[in-house]
């Protein structure tokens, strides 16, 4: 009996250790707050826009490449950026990253040049595009018990960044800053410094010998080949439901003008994107169950396409709804996906397929919705925009029903015919 007593005794002081120990609330904070600069950056732009180029004398499609040059630049540095971080460490890449983020977020703020903002807006992409891949590779150093959690947490930072960075710029920032444009830009580049300093006493803290992913040996150092099944097989689903969000955005005021019904573009664009936040707080409730399973991945990026499909069906408040569902699983899907690389890999390999995939799904979500508006102006027909990128997502879906899920599961060296 007295044993008995003992060891119940000793399970009462181990259990609240563990307890303490099974969510690491610090890391998963930080981890929060820097994904809410991996997009934030790129979406106080938009908001601006009309005062930028007022000042800057820049045309329509001049104002429109402050918003694309920086994706344009996350999608073809990613190679470049795996690399570099695998040169001077993922936690060191991470806080120089975001130096690069701020400084060339701040430098937007600091000229009347129209060069200048575009050069800074490169080098802000560059930074954007070493965050993506070292946030991934990170994770299961940082959160090693809690992968999917510590995925799903810098996923909705992520999500709340392009959020705030669209609807609080204008009627917050832009007042705090009494109007003035270049002022706001800095506003907001301020608190990413603080995120900087907390990085940097992370990596002080860090012991000389984990400072570095612990899997990170000669064994996990994988390059990056465009001929794997793996970053194909990723990349395309991932481009379906970027290539979808994107394309949406930018069509959805010619679409809803060809109908007639330009009083519901405010609200449709209010409900379209605001569903990314609906589904990533979805996803802190039940992503940790959703990733690494085939057939969540699958029914949200069909929800995605079908609900794209009823937009352009119907009109009025269904069209609306119909949007809002697609933009809830194609946000879904998103994350699932960007979710994967660490359930995947293990080390600086998981920077390898991070930047492969994104390569892959940056550029196609580039090409697709460009053909589409091709298409609607030859044909005369603002419908027509967007049945690229649905037959291009629908098509996706085959990827999807072969998407590596575990570790397990056999690469191949040949893309997908």
């Amino acid at each position: 009996m007295g044993g008995i007593m003992v060891f119940l005794s000793r399970k009462r002081t181990v259990m609240p250790s563990v307890a303490r120990e099974a969510l690491p609330w610090s890391t998963l904070a930080l981890l929060w707050l820097v994904g809410l600069y991996m997009r934030l950056p790129i979406l106080i732009a938009p908001p601006l826009a009309g005062d930028i180029a007022e000042a800057l004398s820049l045309g329509s499609a001049a104002v429109g490449a402050l918003t694309t040059v920086p994706y344009v630049v996350l999608a073809l540095s990613m190679m470049l950026a795996v690399r570099f971080a695998r040169g001077i460490g993922m936690l060191r890449a991470l806080v120089l990253a975001l130096v690069i983020v701020t400084l060339g977020s701040g430098a937007r703020g600091l000229t009347l040049s129209a060069p200048v903002l575009f050069s800074a807006s490169v080098v802000m992409g560059l930074g954007l595009a070493l965050m993506q891949v070292t946030i991934p590779a990170l994770l299961r150093d940082w959160t090693p018990r809690h992968l999917a959690l510590g995925s799903t947490v810098y996923l909705n930072g992520m999500t709340v960044g392009e959020l705030i960075g669209a609807g609080a710029t204008r009627p917050i920032v832009l007042k705090l800053a009494g109007g003035d444009w270049q002022v706001a830009m800095l506003l907001w580049s301020l608190p990413a410094l603080m995120i900087v300093a907390l990085l940097v006493l992370k990596l002080r803290k860090a012991p000389r010998g984990t400072r570095e992913p612990p899997e990170a040996g000669s064994g996990s150092r994988r390059g990056i080949s465009l001929r794997s099944r793996r970053v194909w097989l990723m990349g395309v689903p991932l481009a379906a439901s970027v290539g979808l969000f994107m394309a949406t955005n930018a069509y959805m005021s010619s679409i809803l003008d060809a109908r007639g019904e330009t009083d519901l573009l405010a609200l449709a664009l209010l409900f379209y994107n605001a569903s990314p936040l609906a589904a990533s707080l979805v996803m802190l409730w039940r992503g940790r169950r959703w990733i690494g399973r085939r057939w969540p991945v699958g029914i949200f990026a069909a929800l995605g396409v079908l609900g794209l499909v009823g937009f352009l069906a119907m009109e009025g408040w269904p069209a609306l709804i119909a949007l809002v569902i697609s933009g809830f699983g194609i946000t879904l899907e998103l994350t699932l996906i960007m979710a994967l690389p660490p359930c995947l890999e293990r080390g600086e390999a998981v920077a390898s397929l991070t930047a492969g995939m994104s390569f892959v799904g940056y550029t196609l979500a580039f090409v697709m919705p460009m053909v589409g508006g091709w298409m609607a102006e030859a044909f005369s027909r603002a419908s027509l925009s967007l049945w690229p990128m649905l037959a291009f997502a629908a098509a996706s879906l085959v990827a999807v029903r072969r998407m590596p899920m575990t570790a397990r599961e056999d690469d191949g060296t040949a893309a997908p015919t």
